[in-house]
């Protein structure tokens, strides 16, 4: 799949994660759920399908903060 190809839940996940990206560190699942006003479970559900694209649409990167809230996620590198 293709950003471009993106609609709906998937393409605001995915436009919350790049906006995050270019403003300050990378979000976490709270933080996108927070800006695209949905719950947890259904921006799980989004990032899932995000992370599990091909080719690769968004990147789960572990928390190098010590804060222990969880990963956080950044886009993938396009090609």
């Amino acid at each position: 799949m293709r950003v471009e190809e993106l609609a709906g839940v998937d393409a605001e996940v995915y436009r919350a994660v790049a906006e995050s990206e270019g403003e300050r560190s990378s979000p976490r699942l709270q933080d996108i759920a927070r800006s695209v006003g949905l719950s947890l479970e259904e921006t799980r559900e989004a990032v899932h399908r995000l992370l599990h694209t091909e080719p690769k649409i968004l990147h789960e990167v572990p928390d190098t903060s010590g804060t222990d809230l969880g990963p956080v996620y950044e886009l993938a590198p396009r090609v």
